[in-house]
């Protein structure tokens, strides 16, 4: 109650107040500014509501007291400012034109960062501070410096930046200066972008040498611009790590040595050592991976290496590059011709090729790479070799493991002790991490253990985390141990707990209704990519529908129409897989056109297929349709990807593969799909799978099945739902 009196109390003052404002409009104006003063009117009225009564400080949900403060200042306060211009005799009409106008000016600047949410609304407070006392020492002639000196970056840069009325004031220079550090302080990964006009100030060298060591990257590619004046600067700066980035963004093969950055600096190899072999596949790979594992020794030391993840995205590159593009190629010759390219590799350095090529990897192509991986420590214990790796990439390991169904093998290879504390540390510590990739590795890999001791152990471990997080009050750990648990228990649960907490609708079924449109259509979109691979995809898929009674084909120049011709309505829009040998991309503008025509027709699509590699799943994501509620995917392409897809639409049931589609298991699922649908059904997961399970029991057939995972089997895709909508 008594703050709801002190709210009234205030806002009958601030009522008074303005009517008592309101009077100083008597005060005489010259004709000449009283355009300036209507001007001023409209800004404090964008920027505070007509009237306090209207006040929309209070609607932004700020402190109640805050923004009563602030609405006294921009209706009562400013225009007493004003009236204080008007009446002092001491200024003549150009000083009184400026400030008035710099009133106007501040009050429009202020209110355009609020809106673009780029300040704290309550540094409107120091602006109106440091309006009057600047003005005040304008009038003096003193320096403004000694007024900048003592505001934030925010309120300096609204005052004196563009379109400031101080431009004739003394010290402004000085106060730009003093701006631009506060700025560069505040928004560090802007320095090199704004720098141009600094460069001759005696902080330009601190400044781009402390870009060198927090955005390397950064650093590297301004500093390829080597005749521009920031190229010219950086090469006159004596600083070893400048000078090494100057040195590699003149070298041909400076990209190649650019990850080695840390080694150089701590003087662990030769810069000329490197670039000898960067031309080398085999030694260049062999040396990275070196580097990766001294890399993880010195995080441990907490000595961050200098660009320590560009080491392991080299190596996914090199690995996929020189390795697993070959043996994924030769997937039909014999096993002696297919992995000969490994022979020369350690252990370390396949479990390298196996940690990086998760989205790649055929499973043919993963098992041959582990099989060797484990050949060469045949006479070791598992744990040995994560060891060696320094246990990098062990979450990923393992969870690649359960889903080749390799796991309880390699837990074998070592003490029961040994094994129970590996898959402990798997489940431990995820909170820790800076992303959900490991959480996500953790909640994908349970529905792929097989070993029921082993489902256990986790179930256990995921419990005793989740009462440690509870313990310590850890928001974030316990939501995470808290998803994970309702996960792993809900085979069993037959009460919907984790959609019932988590509000993400059940993932066992869809119904006809939620896929249909207005007029009861469901609409399908395909994305075919122009490849070798991709027209084959295309002939099978429309193999489904030639010569079917129930649908008609309808060829188009980009793509291609398949309605139903019987049951409920099903439209399918499928692209033409062009051919892009000489890479122009005709099935990109196709997909593009396609896309254009459905948004045009309003055909918004509810089911979407990506057929295409891995490589071309971005592609797929970066067109997908809000609107997709069941999205098959032809690759997995693992965490990342699920979760730009859920990012679009956080709803979706998607059904992925752990390598590319086959023909072989994609036609069944489609047809019971495209069935379903006809007749109006809903689409059920479980009981489409276990169809699928009969019809797929054995052979190459199973193998081929068991690469898919569906919606309800995709316990990391669910992960990411219930976190991402419940995280805040």
């Amino acid at each position: 109650m008594r703050f709801t009196l002190f709210t009234i109390i205030f806002l009958l003052f601030l009522l008074s107040s303005v009517h008592a404002a309101q009077d100083t409009g008597r005060v005489s104006i010259d004709i000449k500014r009283v355009k300036l003063h209507e001007d001023i009117d409209i800004q404090q009225e964008l920027l505070c509501g007509p009237s306090p009564f209207h006040n929309k400080f209070l609607t932004l949900k700020l402190d109640a007291e805050l923004g009563l403060l602030l609405t006294d200042i921009y209706f009562r306060q400013v225009d007493d400012l004003q009236a204080a211009i008007e009446k002092d005799d001491g200024l003549d009409h150009r000083s009184k034109v400026k400030y008035l106008t710099g009133i106007r000016v501040w009050l429009e600047k202020y209110r355009a960062a609020i809106n673009s949410a780029s300040i704290d609304l309550s540094y409107g407070i120091l602006l109106y501070d440091a309006f009057k006392e600047a003005m005040l020492y304008d009038q003096l002639s003193g320096s403004i410096l000694s007024i900048a000196i003592n505001y934030p970056y925010e309120v300096n840069e609204i005052l004196f930046g563009t379109n400031t009325i101080f431009f004739d004031s003394q010290g402004l220079t000085e106060v730009k200066d003093f701006t631009y550090k506060q700025y560069a302080t505040k928004f560090p990964e802007k320095i090199l972008f704004t720098i141009d006009p600094y460069l001759g100030q005696p902080y330009a060298d601190s400044l781009i040498i402390s870009v060198s060591r927090r955005n390397p990257q950064q650093f590297y590619n301004y500093a390829a611009a080597r005749n521009s004046s920031l190229g010219i600067k950086m090469r006159q700066i004596d600083d070893s790590v400048v000078q090494l980035l100057v040195r590699l963004s003149d070298d041909r093969s400076g990209r190649l040595i650019f990850p080695f950055m840390h080694s150089i600096l701590k003087g662990n190899i030769e810069y000329e050592k490197i670039s000898s072999i960067a031309d080398d596949g085999l030694k260049y790979y062999q040396l990275l991976v070196k580097t990766e594992i001294e890399y993880m020794d010195a995080l441990r030391r907490k000595d961050t290496p200098v660009l320590y993840h560009e080491v392991i995205e080299m190596i996914a590159k090199k690995a996929e590059e020189l390795y697993i593009n070959e043996i994924n190629a030769l997937h039909d010759d014999v096993d002696a011709t297919r992995f000969r390219v490994l022979q020369p590799l350690t252990a370390e350095q396949l479990y390298y090729i196996i940690v990086t090529g998760e989205d790649i990897l055929y499973t043919s192509s993963y098992t041959g790479v582990y099989n060797r991986m484990m050949e060469r420590i045949r006479h070791e214990a598992g744990d040995t070799l994560l060891l060696q790796v320094r246990f990098d990439r062990f979450r990923k390991f393992i969870k690649m493991a359960a889903s080749y169904n390799k796991l309880s093998e390699f837990l074998s290879t070592m003490p029961d002790l040994s094994a129970n504390l590996l898959m402990k540390s798997f489940v431990r510590g995820l909170e820790k991490t800076f992303d959900l990739e490991d959480a996500v590795d953790v909640a994908n890999s349970y529905s792929s253990i097989l070993d029921p001791m082993t489902k256990q152990l986790v179930i256990t471990e995921i419990e005793r985390n989740l009462k440690s997080q509870a313990k310590n009050n850890n928001k974030r750990g316990l939501l995470i141990y808290d998803i994970l648990d309702l996960l792993t228990k809900s085979e069993h649960d037959k009460t919907g707990l984790l959609s019932e907490r988590y509000h993400i609708p059940p993932v066992y079924r869809m119904n006809y209704e939620d896929l249909s449109d207005s007029v009861g259509r469901v609409v399908q979109q395909v994305f075919f990519y122009g490849d070798k691979d991709g027209k084959e995809s295309f002939n099978n898929f429309l193999g489904m529908f030639n010569g079917k009674n129930e649908w008609k084909i309808t060829e188009k120049d980009q793509w291609v129409e398949i309605k139903s011709l019987s049951g409920k309505s099903v439209w399918i829009f499928a692209n033409l897989p062009l051919d892009n040998s000489k890479e122009d991309d005709p099935d990109a503008k196709a997909q593009a056109a396609l896309s254009s025509y459905l948004a045009e027709m309003k055909l918004h699509p509810t089911v979407v297929i990506h057929r295409g590699h891995s490589y071309h799943l971005k592609s797929t994501i970066s067109q997908m349709p809000s609107t997709a509620k069941i999205i098959i995917l032809g690759s997995c392409g693992g965490f990342q990807n699920l979760n730009s897809i859920l990012e679009v639409c956080p709803q979706a049931h998607i059904v992925s593969s752990k390598e590319v589609g086959t023909k072989l298991v994609n036609e069944p699922i489609l047809k019971l799909i495209n069935e379903s649908l006809r007749k109006g059904e809903r689409v059920d997961w479980v009981a489409m799978w276990s169809q699928l399970e009969k019809q797929f029991s054995s052979g190459l057939g199973k193998e081929r099945f068991d690469n898919y995972i569906p919606p309800h089997k995709n316990l990391g895709a669910l992960f990411i739902k219930a976190y991402s909508t419940n995280m805040h």
